[in-house]
């Protein structure tokens, strides 16, 4: 059950996330463009935001990874240090095992928070595309849904990965006022 962890844990995150959506698909409306507002500008600030919370996720994750594997780490580096030869690549091997068991935990976890963010309100692509009252029940519990997952798949991936977004459209944006 050990290997599996991740997955069962991801799983049973994106059945709840499936859930909610689906029940409460009226209370998950997306952001609203405003009167005068292009949907890109919405974007714009919609990543500055989540630029802020990835940080705030970030720092939290941090701070509750240090709290949990910290001192767990401390003791095998530390046994690494003090061993010689065979038992030194044995105390490595560990050691890397535990840090990469630290890694799989901390993207878990601030999965679960970018889900938990997304859930209350923050999300990228209501700001973009607008959800016409045409479209079928389900095709808006579909695109609620998949707002919710990607935005905290962005909120996850922490504040690189949106700051690299952010780079990428404000490069298109000049490239555009450039041609025109």
């Amino acid at each position: 059950m050990e290997p599996y962890i991740g997955r069962v844990w991801v799983g049973l995150l994106v059945s709840a996330v499936a859930v909610v959506v689906a029940t409460q698909v009226g209370a998950l409306a997306p952001v609203q463009v405003g009167e005068g507002e292009t949907p890109f500008r919405t974007a714009l600030a919609q990543l500055g935001i989540l630029y802020i919370v990835a940080l705030f996720v970030e720092r939290s994750l941090e701070v509750f990874v240090k709290a949990l594997r910290q001192g767990q780490k401390a003791l095998l580096q530390q046994e690494v240090n003090s061993t010689k030869d065979a038992a030194k690549a044995k105390a490595e091997t560990v050691l890397l095992k535990y840090k990469a068991g630290t890694q799989r935990l901390a993207l878990l976890v601030g999965l679960t928070l970018g889900m938990m963010v997304s859930l209350s309100g923050v999300r990228i692509l209501g700001a973009i595309f607008e959800v016409a009252e045409a479209w079928a029940p389900l095709q808006k519990t579909v695109f609620h849904f998949t707002d919710v997952v990607i935005t905290a798949g962005l909120i996850g991936g922490g504040s690189a990965t949106i700051h690299e977004l952010m780079a990428l459209v404000d490069r298109f944006l000049r490239k555009t006022r450039e041609q025109a």
